[in-house]
């Protein structure tokens, strides 16, 4: 009893230097939040994503009204595979402000980017109670390019909340930790600020270890007491983790010490800011023997040992070490596809940031007056390094095809060449007068015009039919035609590498090409193959969508060919399976059915 007395009278520093010039922490806090935003305004016209973006946003019913039936909804279940109630939330923020408006998603990820910038300076200045170590962390933080796909792709968001929310968290632990007449409330606040971390995202789940490292190497805390009050944290992360668990479906992949170890290191090196930085890259060997597991399992013993060499020396390393290393290990609990991606890396960088900073300010230190300059120095040739990579990544972010047309040049990884090519599908339906989808907007159209036809000749005349409000003229329908030309060579280069990975989605592309060129019969066949690969896949909800959606495609192609009964059978199949998943991914298969009745039913159908 005395020892807990002792423990909650000793003074943690750290909060007085937050209290002590608050003023200046609150401007440094918003310098840094508008520093952040300023970096990343080049992603502000980049529009939504083909990949998660229109789920999340674009066809998410639960986000298009602030009122007790959608949140209650949002708090209650699962959406899209998983539990993130924290990260719809803030979506229905932005639609409430503006819509489906892709520019005020982008301004929100960015701002909420600075939100975790801001308490990154404050976590900085709690642990190493220097205000010059905060500030340098910070900068860092803000110019790391490892995290533009965080920011940049709206559908990470659920990476910046989680962060934004687990940070406080930590600062409000160590104000209890300070003891005094408000320390429970400052312990519930911790509390509750997790929840609301761990319900944005479970790449967090795993921080309380990081305030039981601190416990353990800095405070130096009884390991009993220490473990008491981390409970009700684990206990949190394992209720959120149950209905996370629930709605993922099975990935088809097991765990590999192996991989998970190549994860790691491809991680640990990201983390330096000097890899490539790029949406998708090629997972490690999932088919590794049992000398490299056990070699991969040696090497993830020595990782999380290594920390421990430095805790009686250096323990804020030690602690900060093991910040970059717990906050890895939520990206693989499950068996991903791809399990080292750079959204993953975004809370751990936080710990990275940080020991760097760390780091190279103390061994300055060591080396008196002229350690310090060289100290700044490199500081600050860091920064620059790494703004100059986080600015040229941003700039690939201007739209869609500049993401994945980028990516096809920085990764092998196959799927950024079927991301290329349905982002070409998807831009040349909603050309001409009778687009699919949403119209192109003509401002839109130039800059993809621009990038595609660069130095064409045509461009001027393809120029002009816009300008004259003309849509289906010749030069558009040859722009048209090549960007279906560039879909189909992107997706022959996805079908030679496809493996055994079920892609119903990129054979229904392939067919809706074919489709558009009046080959019916090469896309029957793919609108067969769409469904077969649909039959298989894991995810429920892709599975019927794409069920629907081919089975439909096949109704139409038939219709075309004036196979009226088989038409039909068709069409019926779409509606009744779209009826009993409670889906609408084809909202005019019931009136297609009942307008092919009529034609079936007529004297004489045309």
């Amino acid at each position: 009893m005395q020892l807990q007395k002792a423990e909650r009278r000793r003074p943690a520093a750290s909060s007085r230097i937050l209290t002590r010039c608050w003023q200046l922490d609150a401007v440094t806090f918003l310098l840094i939040v508008l520093a952040t935003v300023a970096l990343y305004a080049g992603d502000l016209r980049a529009g939504f994503l083909g990949i998660d973006d229109p789920q999340y946003v674009l066809d998410n019913p639960w986000i298009r009204a602030l009122n007790l039936e959608n949140l209650r909804h949002i708090l209650g279940a699962p959406y899209f595979a998983n539990y993130s109630p924290l990260h719809l939330l803030s979506y229905m923020l932005d639609y409430a402000l503006a819509g489906a408006n892709a520019f005020v998603f982008h301004l929100s990820s960015n701002i909420w980017g600075g939100l975790v910038a801001g308490f990154v300076f404050l976590v900085a200045l709690a642990l190493t109670r220097r205000r010059v170590i905060a500030t340098a962390s910070a900068v860092l933080f803000v110019f790391y390019p490892v995290h533009v796909e965080a920011i940049a792709w709206i559908a990470s968001r659920k990476d910046l909340v989680a962060a934004a929310f687990a940070l406080p968290s930590l600062l409000a632990y160590l104000r209890y930790r300070e003891g005094g007449t408000t320390a429970k409330r400052w312990y519930f606040t911790s509390l509750v600020l997790f929840l609301f971390a761990v319900a944005a995202k479970m790449s967090v789940a795993t921080f309380p270890a990081v305030f039981f490292a601190h416990d353990l190497f800095v405070e130096k805390r009884p390991l009993k007491r220490s473990l008491w009050d981390k409970a009700p944290f684990l206990l949190m992360a394992g209720l959120i983790a149950l209905m996370v668990a629930s709605a993922q479906p099975p990935t088809g992949h097991r765990p590999n010490t192996h991989v998970i170890a190549a994860a790691f290191a491809q991680s640990l090196w990201l983390l330096t800011g000097f890899g490539t930085y790029v949406i998708y890259r090629v997972p490690p060997n999932l088919g590794a023997g049992t000398q490299l597991q056990i070699a991969g399992a040696a090497m993830l013993l020595a990782i999380f040992a290594a920390p421990l060499l430095l805790r009686r020396r250096w323990p804020m390393a030690t602690v900060l070490a093991y910040f970059i290393l717990f906050g890895l290990i939520p990206a693989q609990m499950l068996s991903f596809m791809h399990p080292v991606t750079d959204r993953y890396l975004f809370f751990p960088s936080v710990g990275a940031a940080i020991l760097i900073a760390w780091g190279i300010i103390v061994a300055g230190e060591r080396l008196g007056r002229g350690g310090l300059i060289g100290a700044t120095a490199v500081l600050a040739a860091i920064t620059i390094l790494w703004g100059v990579k986080t600015l040229a990544y941003v700039r690939e972010w201007r739209d869609p095809r500049s993401v994945w047309y980028a990516a096809t040049a920085k990764s092998s990884d196959p799927e950024a060449y079927y991301n290329l090519g349905s982002h070409y599908q998807s831009i040349a339906g909603r050309l001409g007068t009778k687009p699919r989808g949403a119209p192109l907007t003509e401002p839109d159209a130039r800059r993809l015009a621009s990038a595609v036809w660069a130095g064409d000749p045509r461009l001027p005349a393809l120029f002009a039919e816009w300008a004259g409000g003309q849509h289906d003229g010749p030069l558009e329908k040859a722009f048209k035609a090549h960007l279906r030309t560039l879909a189909w060579d992107a997706f022959e280069q996805r079908v030679r590498t496809k493996g055994v990975t079920s892609m119903p989605n990129l054979y229904f592309q392939r067919g809706l090409i074919l489709s558009d060129g009046n080959d019916l019969q090469g896309a029957r066949k793919e609108f067969l193959a769409a469904a077969e690969e649909a039959s298989r896949f894991p995810l429920a909800e892709t599975r019927q969508e794409f069920l629907v959606r081919s089975h439909n495609a096949l109704g139409i192609v038939a219709w075309n060919e004036r196979q009226y009964p088989e038409a039909m059978g068709w069409l019926t199949m779409a509606e009744e399976e779209q009826t009993r998943a409670g889906g609408n991914w084809v909202p005019d298969v019931t009136a297609n059915r009942k307008r092919l009745e009529g034609i079936i039913a007529a004297p004489q159908a045309p």
